[in-house]
């Protein structure tokens, strides 16, 4: 997994954006997934406020896996 996006994540759950839940799933979803896929649900998450399953949709179609 980056430490781009660890950093990236840990700064979310610091500043508040996302909870310590969302954070650690989304930390389990990087071995599957590329880091594409993984910013854009982190700013989905952080920015609109989406649920990981939302997220997780909409980056699907988005970027792709």
């Amino acid at each position: 997994m980056p430490t781009a996006i660890t950093a990236l994540v840990g700064n979310a759950v610091r500043l508040r954006q996302i909870t310590k839940a969302q954070a650690n799933a989304l930390l389990r979803h990087a071995k599957h997934h590329s880091e594409g896929h993984l910013l854009f649900m982190l700013k989905l998450m952080a920015d609109k406020h989406l649920t990981f399953q939302e997220a997780h949709a909409r980056a699907r179609k988005a970027v792709g896996k």
